[in-house]
């Protein structure tokens, strides 16, 4: 019989090697995500990088950094480790998601503004110091071509590093000070250094593009999207600097609402501020395409939030059809289908991060696309005939009867067998929400009926921003 230690080493690295695989996978499907944006042509040679880089997953780059044999340790404060993971663990119901933030070996965030590796961050909140690399001039990147910065460090000559700010599958953030900030101006920025790939470099450039075409048209700063201040080029590195904000909502969920959520009262000023956000996209012909509460950030005060990380964001009408495209757990079934798609993609995000937000719980908390597709009808009823007809994906998820399969093998869990299922058990949102005691009878239910007209699965007929924004809900009428 094997000892307790045993059966406990053999069960963590069963965790470990299934958590190294979804990050694989994860990382694969981030890259997938820049098919669509750089362009049809690309697509084989982007999914053979794709392949190729997720190799070089999240918990090796923390492995890589803390083998390293010389290492300098220098002193460095405030380097609060983040969270946006949003993996979960032994779910799959409506509203039942845990994100795996909460769990204590949660070590990455796919997300600009999500965790630190693991080695610095235990450092860095332990002891208040960092580790720095040699960094050498032939020594300026890790294997997964990541910078390796060290604090202390001045950037472009002006930008002094003051602590690793997050991670993500496309490049780590950095917090800094602006040594020749003016006047009146804040001198804590946040600098996004892309790492060092083509093809990262070219959806940097598309990103800045995006950026610099939402702040012209913003230029009084009240529209709820992260202020874009500039960019450069350091040791091959393209970096985008940004205004510093305190935090993002899945750090703001951990701390204050952790698995209850936040008060109905915060969640209708913040569902007002995400919708003038995405007004403010739709009147530039852009769709963010990632909208999460982890690329969402507030301000020290919590009064006030912006839309943050547009690396995935694209102009509308030129969109090639992806199944990857937006984080899983808040991606609309046109996407998953393989449907054209547009604005509503967004508005679909924001009403799965407004549950969230409420409840502190993941709504649609899929391990696939099939799975998220089983969700979807749970929660909504049968996807309409239409919508199946015309997905290029369609025929993954649906016989030739439009009669939904779960792919499900019930001896190994693989999803590799297809079993059609005659009746979708339906569970509204509303159920799920409506269980919270405390709230304003009249106020909980125009949030439900809010989600209720965003979280329409045909995206023709899901609500629209102006429509949102007048909504008594939003405005309190």
């Amino acid at each position: 019989m094997l000892g307790d230690w045993e059966r406990h080493r053999r069960r963590s690295s069963s965790t470990r090697h299934k958590c190294e695989k979804e990050q694989k996978e994860e990382t694969e499907e981030k890259f997938e995500q820049l098919v669509p944006k750089l362009g049809g042509n690309d697509r084989e040679k982007h999914k053979a990088e794709a392949r190729k880089r997720a190799d070089v997953t999240p918990t090796k780059y923390g492995e890589i950094q803390l083998q390293k044999q010389q290492q300098e340790i220098v002193h460095c404060s405030n380097n609060e480790g983040t969270s946006g993971n949003e993996k979960t663990m032994g779910v799959s119901g409506l509203g039942e998601g845990i994100p795996m933030s909460e769990r204590s070996e949660d070590i990455f965030a796919n997300d600009i503004f999500g965790e630190s590796p693991i080695g610095a961050q235990e450092l860095g909140k332990k002891r208040s110091f960092l580790i720095k690399e040699n960094a050498h001039c032939d020594n300026w990147d890790d294997p997964g071509g990541y910078y390796t910065y060290h604090c202390g460090e001045v950037l472009h000559g002006r930008y002094e590093i003051m602590a690793g700010h997050g991670m993500g599958v496309f490049s780590n953030v950095v917090r800094a000070k602006d040594l020749k900030a003016g006047k009146g101006d804040s001198s804590e920025v946040a600098i996004k250094i892309i790492r060092n790939i083509p093809v990262m470099y070219k959806a940097g450039k598309q990103e800045i593009s995006i950026l610099e075409k939402l702040a012209s048209a913003d230029p009084k700063d009240r529209r709820h999207c992260v202020r874009f201040i500039s960019s450069f080029m350091y040791r091959n590195h393209l970096c985008l600097i940004f205004e510093s904000l305190h935090m993002n909502l899945r750090e703001l969920l951990k701390k204050f609402g952790s698995d209850v959520g936040l008060k109905l009262t915060a969640v209708r000023t913040y569902s007002k501020q995400l919708f003038i956000a995405l007004k403010h996209l739709k009147s530039c012909n852009v769709l963010h395409c990632d909208i999460k509460p982890d690329n969402v950030l507030v301000n020290e005060a919590k009064t006030k939030l912006k839309l943050c990380d547009f690396g995935s964001a694209m102009p509308t009408g030129t969109n090639e059809i992806t199944p990857y495209l937006v984080s899983r757990f808040y991606r609309a079934p046109e996407i998953i289908l393989g449907l054209p798609y547009n604005h509503p993609l967004d508005m679909w995000s924001v009403g799965c991060s407004l549950f969230e937000l409420y409840t502190g719980k993941l709504l649609f908390p899929g391990k696939t696309n099939n799975d998220m597709l089983r969700l979807h009808m749970e929660s909504k009823g049968a996807l309409p005939k239409k919508m199946l007809r015309k997905g290029t994906f369609a025929k993954e998820h649906f016989d030739q009867d439009f009669k939904y399969f779960h792919e499900k093998d019930p001896v190994t869990k693989m999803t590799v067998k297809r079993h059609p299922v005659m009746n979708i058990k339906r569970q509204d949102v509303s159920s799920v929400v409506s269980s919270f005691p405390g709230e304003d009878p009249k106020m909980l239910f125009n949030f439900n009926d809010l989600l209720k007209r965003i979280l329409v699965l045909d995206p023709e007929k899901r609500l629209k921003v102006e429509q949102a924004l007048s909504h008594p809900f939003v405005s309190g009428k």
